[in-house]
């Protein structure tokens, strides 16, 4: 299909568009790996990225280029991520020098049960919430870490345990007071990442130091983390302990609901 000119009505990208797209991609990822450099010339830099599985493609492309280029500095990456990965990049990460790859199994049943004895308050476990325990974790210690908070929170161990660490976040914030789990939730719509004044902003006539208080009690329970700084001025940050957390807790969410929140939650942020 031709348009009025004669040219083809799909659109093309100019190989002139798409080497400028790539040159400004290469000029940023020099530009960042100088000023870590810069930071390395003073002391030792660890730099630490976790859950890459979820990183899009230019993250782990950056990735690439710093551990590739660098060159000269004590600078150490360190990377977490889950096999999933290697369903997208086979071979990220491989053949680079001076690097090495950690594979972790789950923890063995032995394992998991010392944790968890580690963690609680309490010595002994009754045999048959243990082995339910040792039989829905399946070696994986945030389920673990999970079901002694969740047992904190409840103060026994009675009744079914959840089939997933999805399902026992969710028990978690059943556990909560209704106000708290509205505000849980309206931080969740902004980000693993949110701010006092835009969950404020999210509820109806909600004051900023009941927010403050209400974010201090999530905090003791675990859910959340205040940052020490703030990337936005005048704001004080928190984020969501675990990613999971935070999706468990969207997920709750009426989808019938979700559009007003995502709206007012972007009104406070451009404002």
């Amino acid at each position: 299909m031709t348009g009025s000119n004669g040219t083809c009505g799909r659109s093309w990208v100019s190989p002139r568009r798409a080497s400028f797209a790539a040159i400004a991609g290469v000029e940023a990822f020099a530009a960042w790996r100088r000023f870590f450099e810069a930071l390395a010339e003073h002391r030792p830099l660890v730099l630490v990225f976790e859950d890459l599985h979820w990183a899009d493609d230019g993250v782990l492309d950056f990735i690439d280029h710093l551990v590739e280029w660098a060159s000269g500095v004590p600078i150490l990456v360190v990377c977490t991520a889950r096999p999933e990965l290697l369903d997208r990049r086979s071979g990220w990460g491989g053949g680079k020098r001076a690097s090495a790859t950690v594979s972790l199994s789950p923890l063995s049943d032995n394992d998991t049960a010392r944790l968890v004895h580690e963690l609680l308050s309490q010595s002994v476990l009754p045999a048959e919430t243990q082995s339910a325990l040792l039989a829905r974790a399946g070696g994986n210690p945030l389920y673990a870490e999970e079901f002694v908070r969740m047992l904190d929170e409840r103060g026994d161990a009675g009744g079914a345990l959840p089939e997933s660490v999805q399902g026992i976040i969710a028990a978690r914030l059943d556990l909560l007071a209704v106000d708290e789990k509205e505000l849980l939730q309206d931080a969740a719509v902004v980000g693993k990442v949110f701010w006092l004044g835009a969950v404020a902003s999210l509820g109806d006539g909600r004051e900023r130091w009941l927010v403050e208080q209400a974010l201090h009690g999530l905090e003791r329970r675990e859910l959340v983390v205040r940052e020490r700084r703030s990337s936005v001025a005048g704001e004080s940050e928190y984020a969501f302990r675990h990613v999971l957390v935070r999706d468990v807790a969207y997920g709750q969410i009426p989808r019938a609901a979700r559009g007003t929140k995502h709206v007012a939650a972007a009104g406070w942020i451009e404002g």
